[in-house]
Order: structure tokens, then C-alpha cells, then sequence
């Protein structure tokens, strides 16, 4: 409730600010040929929001869209550094429109890790080749960069924790509980209890051995014909079989 109090008024006043980002990369030409630090802290403050929004946007779990929002952001960067630039002196101002279409193409290449990809769409959207070289320094550059510091692409970030939801998901909090035999032949076998890799919320509750029920510990070790009654939770029956049965090695 919170979040969507904070985006109504910023929408109703600051509509560029808001949405997939087109109408605010498409405003950034008319702040470029305004000069004051005022421009450089509003650009800045557009790049806060715009990362606060995408938080707020994805927590939600409703289903949207990334591709153009990262243009936009990178787009921001351009121009709050170009215009940063310009106050100190340091560049002409005509010069920050080129900042701003590096700036894309380096943001896309580092979150998306595809700079082949953002090399060819900001010069189609550009329609010039002049940026070409330029483009694919920054892009490559930062992908580099990005390496070094051991970043991720988000596809595959976002991959892993929507795999990782699912399995959530599938956990019912009820006890059950399977029987698991050890064959011979099995990886398992003279291997104590400790040095297995049970699966996640698996227990080892009994070993019944022959006419005798051993409970285990972490020294106990699994020998040939043992049957494992393992506690495990009800809703991952299916998979604790699937992780038993890699764990004897018959996968």
C-alpha cells in the first residue's frame, strides 16, 4: 500500500518518471540544454526512483518487463555524468546526447551480458554508425568490468529465484515419511551418516537392519540391505526419491 501511495502522486505530476521509460529517455534532451547543479541532482533523483519503482515492481510478483526500463536507466547515468561534465567545465554541453547513448549500451550489455545485443540495438535505435566504435568500447569495457566483480546476469538471477519459488512452493509443512532401501552396489554403502549430503529437510529416523532397528547417528554407518526411514516433508516426496536414488549412484 505504501509503494502505491509514493507512485500515484509521482505518477500524476512526473509521468515520465513512471511506465517502461521511453517518454523519459525521449525528455532527456530538453534537460541537457539546461545547465546548474539543480539538473544534476533532479537527473540523479530520477535514477533513485527509477531503481526504487523496479524494486517495488517486481516484489509484487505481477508480471512485467525489464528490457526497456534498463535503457532508461542507463540513459539517466548518461546524462547525470555528462551533465556533472558540463558543470565543472570539463565538456561542451552538445556532447552529454553521446554520453547518454554509451551509457545505454554499456547498462544493457553489464545487466543483460549480452553487449553483441546492445552494440546492434542503440545504433539501429541511433540510426547512425558514427557511435558504432564507441559503443562497442564501453559495452565490452564493461562487461570486463563487470566479470571482475563477479556480477550475474539478471535473466539468470531471475531464472534461479523463480526455480527457487517453485520449490518453495511445493513444501507442504506435514510430516511424512519413506523407506528407502540400500542395494548393493550402492555409493552409500560404508559411508557414516555425516558424510552424506542428505537432501534439504530430509532426517534419517530409523535404520532397520536385517531383524534390528538401529537409530542412527552421526557416526552410524550404512552398510549393504539396510532400509533408511527418512522424515521428510510431504510435499517432496517425489523429489526426495529423485535425490535418493543420485545418491546411490543409480542415476
Amino acid at each position: 500500500l505504501i509503494p502505491l501511495l509514493m507512485v500515484i502522486p509521482i505518477a500524476y505530476y512526473l509521468p515520465a518518471i513512471t511506465g517502461p521509460g521511453h517518454r523519459l529517455i525521449f525528455s532527456l534532451s530538453g534537460f541537457i540544454t539546461k545547465s546548474g547543479w539543480n539538473v544534476v541532482l533532479l537527473l540523479i533523483s530520477f535514477y533513485i526512483l527509477r531503481i526504487v519503482f523496479s524494486i517495488f515492481s517486481y516484489d509484487s510478483g505481477l508480471p512485467s518487463g525489464i528490457f526497456l526500463p534498463i535503457l532508461a536507466m542507463g540513459a539517466v547515468i548518461g546524462a547525470s555524468y555528462g551533465m556533472l561534465m558540463v558543470n565543472l567545465h570539463l565538456m561542451p554541453a552538445h556532447l552529454v546526447v553521446n554520453l547518454i547513448i554509451f551509457s545505454m549500451a554499456g547498462y544493457f550489455a553489464v545487466i543483460i551480458r549480452a553487449p553483441f545485443t546492445a552494440i546492434i540495438l542503440i545504433t539501429e535505435m541511433v540510426g547512425s554508425l558514427l557511435h558504432l566504435m564507441p559503443l562497442a568500447v564501453v559495452a565490452f569495457v564493461g562487461l570486463i568490468i563487470d566479470n571482475l566483480m563477479d556480477g550475474k546476469p539478471i535473466y539468470g538471477m531471475l531464472a534461479a529465484h523463480m526455480q527457487l519459488d517453485d520449490m518453495t512452493q511445493d513444501e507442504s509443512g506435514h510430516e511424512d515419511q519413506i523407506t528407502v532401501p540400500v542395494y548393493e552396489g550402492s555409493s552409500m554403502i560404508d559411508k557414516s551418516i555425516s558424510q552424506i549430503s542428505w537432501p534439504k529437510n530430509t532426517l534419517v529416523k530409523l535404520i532397520k537392519r536385517g531383524s534390528r532397528d538401529i537409530i542412527p547417528n552421526g557416526k552410524t554407518k550404512i552398510v549393504a540391505g539396510d532400509a533408511l526411514i527418512l522424515v521428510i516433508d510431504e510435499g517432496q516426496r517425489a523429489t526426495v526419491y529423485d535425490e535418493m536414488t543420485k545418491l546411490q549412484g543409480f542415476i
